[in-house]
């Protein structure tokens, strides 16, 4: 079986015709984030900075994310459009030439010619090449990516799912993404043990609402800084009367005191024993526990950073599914929340850990292509915007049911994408196969 790429292009084409992926993610584009962007030498281009948005954020929804697959992306979209403006167009012209015969006093003279007529670079076929399409990449606007993050999010969700006695529920995880060995992504992102592989890693934190599944926030940093140091930086964001649930590496005194000072609640597992003073107990297992600020400030922190001496928390032990007992750390200490509300909110911890597969495996951005930091930017900005207004549609043909519903739904629409195998007799697949072993003739 070989890999007949023109049927494949043009069976995908035809598909993208009927119903493109495109028409349904720019429903949720605002047009509100094209104000305010400027860019030089500004003319009617065919790759203008709203449809070189719109093609970087089909082609994240693509296995194939060349730019040549790009360019035959939007070339679809491009012919589509083109017939829309043209009936538009057509329908003007019968409106004026209607209203002309029904004016009476009409001016001396021979009556102009002009009539409304399609951009030249709207009219014509675009070329294939890939070089305009890889120079409008370079020439968007960083912010314009960025803020194309921001209006994908979804505000103010509730549903049974997103919030815990009032809250929001955020969960916190980091990740590592392999890099391009490039000079400029090897000063930004340096190898950090040359031993462990040439190629330059970042390491991605995120925030996932749970509830909806989407990228509230994000940190790419260098792999030497830590994830707790990553998440500092965006925790101040974060919304009041939110509760996040950590893993055990979040369990430091400077995290969770910072938690405090910016008056966000949480849930950690406690990684090593702590020294703490009983002040209330619900049970034997249930107590109010207070832990004194350590001597030792963890070298991740800042010298100048201000911590609390102290900080009371809710100490619950427990027992895993597995019979294994573990203890919890939690700011929540009101005695009407009960423990068990509490270990159960915990265990859909594991939430973040399938949206995570779900943007490195199936957004496919394990391994970013671009070979510069501000492409990369752009390219990780466009994917996890992607990754949102899925998250979005998904939502609001799913409402009051977990983000994690039984069929998986991205994993359907990625592979919808996926290029095409077609055989000699033209048969299409989408997994290749090497076929049938052959068995050697004895005589």
């Amino acid at each position: 079986m070989t890999n007949n790429r023109s049927l494949s292009i043009s069976t995908e084409i035809s598909s993208l015709k009927k119903e493109t992926l495109l028409t349904v993610l720019s429903k949720h584009i605002p047009k509100e984030i094209y104000s305010d962007v400027t860019t030089e030498n500004h003319r009617d281009r065919v790759f203008s900075s709203s449809t070189t948005l719109e093609t970087m954020l089909l082609t994240a929804t693509q296995e194939d994310k060349s730019l040549k697959n790009s360019v035959l992306l939007y070339y679809a979209s491009h012919q589509k459009k083109r017939e829309l403006l043209q009936q538009e167009l057509d329908e003007l012209k019968k409106q004026d030439r209607s209203e002309g015969k029904k004016t009476i006093n009409r001016k001396m003279g021979r009556p102009r010619k002009h009539e409304k007529r399609l951009p030249k670079s709207k009219k014509e076929n675009i070329s294939l090449n890939t070089s305009a399409y890889s120079k409008a990449r370079k020439r968007l606007p960083l912010e314009l990516t960025e803020k194309l993050f921001l209006h994908s999010r979804l505000q103010n969700v509730k549903n049974k799912y997103s919030h815990f006695h009032g809250l929001r529920v955020f969960e916190v995880d980091g990740t590592y993404l392999q890099l391009q060995d490039t000079k400029e992504i090897k000063t930004n992102f340096p190898i950090k043990n040359k031993h462990e592989g040439a190629y330059p890693q970042a390491l991605l934190t995120a925030i996932i609402e749970r509830g909806t599944g989407q990228l509230h926030q994000y940190n790419l940093s260098s792999r030497g800084i830590s994830e707790l140091q990553a998440f500092k930086t965006m925790q101040s964001n974060l919304p009041e009367k939110s509760i996040i649930l950590f893993d055990a590496l979040y369990s430091c005194y400077e995290t969770l005191s910072q938690c405090f000072i910016d008056k966000l609640h949480f849930v950690v597992p406690c990684k090593t024993p702590r020294n703490y003073k009983v002040i209330e107990s619900y049970s034997e297992t249930d107590q109010i526990i207070e832990i004194q600020a350590p001597k030792k400030r963890s070298k991740w922190v800042d010298k100048n950073d201000k911590i609390l001496p102290s900080i009371k928390l809710r100490r619950i032990e427990c027992y895993s599914p597995d019979g294994k007992n573990y203890i919890l750390f939690t700011s929540l200490t009101d005695k009407c929340i009960t423990k068990d509300e509490i270990q159960i909110l915990y265990l859909t911890r594991w939430d973040i850990e399938i949206s995570i597969r779900e943007v490195k495996t199936i957004m496919d951005i394990n391994i970013l292509r671009s070979k510069t930091p501000q492409m990369l930017e752009k390219e990780l900005n466009v994917s996890l915007a992607a990754y949102n207004l899925i998250r979005k549609i998904i939502l609001e043909s799913i409402k009051d049911f977990p983000f994690s519903p039984e069929r998986d739904f991205i994993f359907e629409l990625y592979s919808y994408h996926k290029q095409f195998l077609v055989d000699k007799k033209g048969r299409v697949y989408n997994r290749w196969s090497t076929g049938r072993k052959r068995v050697k003739r004895v005589d």
